[in-house]
């Protein structure tokens, strides 16, 4: 008897929980029965022809109100698990930037250099390009597998090519405003530093398809650095030619290091180097740039080009890479890759006496050119005491002021930055 009993114990609590299911399973037939009735009764009500009742009319609005939190509630869910998705790429992208940090080999790198560029990055899935714009010494990379073997779409950055193309092959009067639309006009100057896309559509597409292509390959894209890592791409250049390519880089997928690069070519005034670090001491001791080529760009035009590039970093898309001790020149790129967000900034400092080259790409759901800028600034006010003491640098004007540009032209909505 007492086993029985027990026996019978042990069977009751099963038994309550299974009345318990019962009774829930009873309730939501209940509720799903009288929620099909109200919805009929509310479609009744609201094909009625005539007045409604002021009872009839409350149902109504309630039934109303209740779809309406219903909607709510489900953009709600929808938004957050959006946004649950989007931080985890988020940190699934800064995890292996984070891993790629810790392969790099730093042999001959600048420590200093190297850490601070760590620090400003923050933590960012992303890559920062340290040289040296006189001779193509790589100070330090940060992320080497992605600086060398990730080719990106280069956005914005690729206004450079397009400006650089423009002027060497005289499709524009560089002294006078460009007709953008009936309604406005801009000048090289600010088009670079407001990174304005219907001037560049504009100006790229008088180059023509074949003439951007035969610029971007003597600026080194499409092609390998010769860079003395393992591990880097070529990149490529677009096969079609597209309405936005000259202000987008559609069609582009090019490296960190090539942009850098360029950018240093074009503060040293033309000299394609090849970026190298020296490895041993004996290295450093016997260190010799190698000239890749010449690229195609005079110094007129070079200068018109450094403008708009001061003036994105004094009033436009670039501001958050400022330096109080040096001036940079730089420009931004955002646009979104082929699945993530790119934040792109490339720029040389100072311009009286270029020093340093620093280019960040970045990617992940909230990035942009102005935090790349802003990445770079941290960097170069890191960095720039070793380079640039104070009070040897004067304050320059703006670049509109420098190159003698009237800071003129409307703005346009349609900036990619």
């Amino acid at each position: 008897m007492p086993i029985e009993a027990a026996a019978k114990s042990r069977k009751k609590p099963a038994a309550k929980t299974q009345a318990k299911s019962s009774k829930a399973s009873s309730n939501k037939r209940a509720s799903r029965t009288e929620a099909k009735a109200n919805a009929k009764e509310m479609q009744a009500l609201l094909r009625k022809k005539g007045k409604l009742t002021k009872e009839e009319r409350k149902k109504v609005g309630s039934y109303r109100a209740a779809l309406a939190a219903a909607e709510r509630r489900r953009r709600q869910a929808i938004y957050e698990a959006r946004m649950r998705a989007i931080r985890a790429r988020d940190e699934g992208l800064r995890n292996i930037a984070a891993t790629n940090v810790l392969k790099d080999n730093s042999t001959g790198e600048d420590l200093e250099i190297r850490h601070a560029a760590i620090e400003a990055l923050g933590g960012k899935a992303g890559t920062v390009v340290v040289m040296d714009p006189n001779n193509g010494r790589i100070f330090a990379i940060v992320n080497q597998q992605m600086a060398l073997g990730s080719p990106v779409k280069p956005c914005s950055t690729v206004k450079l090519v397009s400006g650089l193309s423009a002027l060497h092959e005289g499709v524009f009067d560089p002294n006078l405003d460009v007709p953008i639309t009936a309604r406005y006009s801009m000048n090289l100057t600010d088009a670079l530093a407001r990174s304005d896309n219907p001037f560049f559509q504009v100006v790229g597409h008088r180059v023509g398809f074949e003439g951007m292509m035969r610029y971007a390959s003597n600026f080194g894209f499409g092609e390998m650095t010769g860079i003395n890592y393992p591990g880097e791409s070529p990149g490529f250049i677009p096969e079609e030619d597209t309405r936005t390519m000259p202000s987008h880089g559609d069609g582009f997928g090019i490296t960190a290091v090539q942009l850098a690069t360029f950018t240093a070519a074009i503060a040293n005034g033309g000299n394609l180097y090849v970026p190298r670090v020296p490895r041993s001491a004996e290295e450093q001791i016997n260190f010799r740039p190698q000239l890749k080529r010449r690229i195609e760009m005079s110094p007129e035009d070079r200068l018109r080009m450094m403008a708009g590039m001061i003036g994105a970093v004094n009033y436009g898309t670039g501001k958050l890479a400022y330096d109080p001790l040096s001036q940079v020149a730089g420009k931004t790129g955002t646009c979104t890759g082929e699945t993530d967000k790119l934040g792109l900034f490339t720029s040389f400092s100072s311009v009286e006496n270029p020093r340093l080259v620093v280019t960040v790409v970045t990617t992940g759901s909230t990035e942009a050119g102005k935090r790349a800028a802003d990445i770079a600034g941290r960097l170069y006010r890191s960095i720039s005491y070793k380079y640039f003491k104070p009070g040897s640098n004067p304050q320059l004007a703006p670049a509109s002021t420098v190159m003698d540009f009237p800071r003129l032209g409307g703005n346009s909505s349609n900036n990619q930055r």
